[in-house]
C-alpha cells in the first residue's frame, strides 16, 4: 500500500567558527606584540576566505521497506534512532534529502464505519481522486499536495493538541479546512465510537481543559480516524497514558483497522508487551538503519 525507497534523510546545519583571531584574545598575553600582530593579519585574511560550513547530520540512512494492507508493523528502536524521523518523513512533514514514497490506493471508498457488524454501511463520499482514481495506480509524494498527502497518509502523535472549547468543536474542526469541506461531519459514528470506549454522548459537550490526558487522546484519535486515512502512523499514541484508557485506544485502533482490508498502521512504540502481539512485522532501527525482525 505505501512504499518508500532508498530514504536518505539529512539535518542540515550552518555553522559559523569562531575566527581564530578572537580565540586568541585569551593567549595574547602570552604572545609578543608583533607575532599576535601577524598572527591576527594571517587569521582575518583565512576568515573571509573562508565560506560557511555545513554541518550535515545523517538522520535516515538509505532504508526501504513496504506497508502492507491490513496489517500492522511495529517499529522500536532506541530514542534518537530516528523512528520519529521516518513518521514524519512518511506523512509529508520532513522533506526527504533524497528517495522516495509512493502510495497505492486499492479502490474508491472513504466509509467511516464503526465497529459493529454492519460495518461497510455508512459511507461519507468519494476519496480524494488525485490519489486514488485507480485500482492499481500509485502516487509518489513529490507528485501529491502536501495538503492530499497528509489526508491519505496521517501521523497521530504522543502529546495530543486539541483547542479550548468543547470535544465536539474539536472533532468538527477539520471540515472547516479546505482540504475536507467536500465531507460532512457524522455524529452518530462519534457516538457509536464512544459507547465502545464506555462514555455517554454527553462527553462530545465536555471542555477539553476538563479532560484527562488519555481523554484528549481519546478526542484525538477520533478526530484522526473519522477522516479515514489510508495509512495511520503512530508515534507513542499510548506512552502517557494509564493502563485502561490504553487498552480502550488500542481496541479502537485495531478495530479501525480491521474494519477496512485497505488500510494498515505503522506503530512505534517501546510497549512491547502489549503492541507486539499485535504486529504483523516488527521493524527495528538503529543509527537511522533500518532492519526487519519479522
Amino acid at each position: 500500500m505505501l512504499a518508500f525507497h532508498d530514504l536518505w534523510v539529512h539535518s542540515k546545519r550552518p555553522t559559523t567558527e569562531s575566527p581564530s583571531h578572537e580565540r586568541l584574545s585569551t593567549s595574547a598575553p602570552t604572545l609578543s606584540s608583533t607575532c599576535h600582530d601577524w598572527l591576527s593579519k594571517i587569521t582575518k585574511r583565512s576568515v573571509v576566505d573562508k565560506p560557511l560550513s555545513v554541518n550535515k547530520r545523517v538522520l535516515i540512512r538509505g532504508i526501504s521497506g513496504t506497508l502492507l494492507s491490513g496489517q500492522v508493523t511495529v517499529l522500536t528502536g532506541a530514542s534518537g534512532s530516528g523512528k520519529s524521523v521516518l513518521l514524519r518523513v512518511l506523512a509529508g512533514l520532513l522533506p526527504l534529502s533524497s528517495g522516495d514514497v509512493r502510495l497505492r490506493a486499492e479502490d474508491d471508498s472513504n466509509s467511516l464505519v464503526p465497529c459493529t457488524k454492519d460495518i461497510g454501511t455508512h459511507n461519507i463520499g468519494a476519496r480524494d481522486l488525485s490519489i486514488s482514481d485507480t485500482s492499481n495506480h500509485s502516487i509518489s509524494i513529490y507528485d501529491s499536495s502536501p495538503t492530499t498527502w497528509r489526508s491519505q497518509v496521517s501521523l497521530l502523535a504522543q502529546h495530543p493538541q486539541l483547542l479550548e472549547g468543547r470535544v465536539l468543536d474539536n472533532l468538527q474542526m477539520p471540515y472547516g479546512l479546505q482540504a475536507h469541506q467536500h465531507r460532512r461531519f457524522d455524529v452518530d459514528w462519534h457516538i457509536n465510537q464512544l459507547a465502545h470506549l464506555e462514555r455517554s454522548p454527553d462527553f462530545l459537550y465536555q471542555q477539553t481543559t476538563h479532560l484527562s490526558g488519555g481523554e484528549q487522546q481519546l478526542v484525538n484519535t477520533l478526530r484522526l480516524l473519522q477522516l479515514n486515512p489510508q495509512v495511520l502512523l503512530l508515534d507513542e499514541p499510548t506512552a502517557a497514558l494509564d493502563s485502561d484508557t490504553s487498552a480502550q485506544l488500542v481496541k479502537l485502533l485495531m478495530c479501525w483497522l480491521r474494519a477496512d482490508s485497505r488500510r494498515t498502521l505503522l506503530w512505534v512504540t517501546h510497549d512491547t508487551q502489549d503492541i507486539m502481539p499485535l504486529a504483523d512485522h516488527h521493524w527495528h532501527m538503529q543509527a537511522g538503519e533500518l532492519k526487519s525482525i519479522f
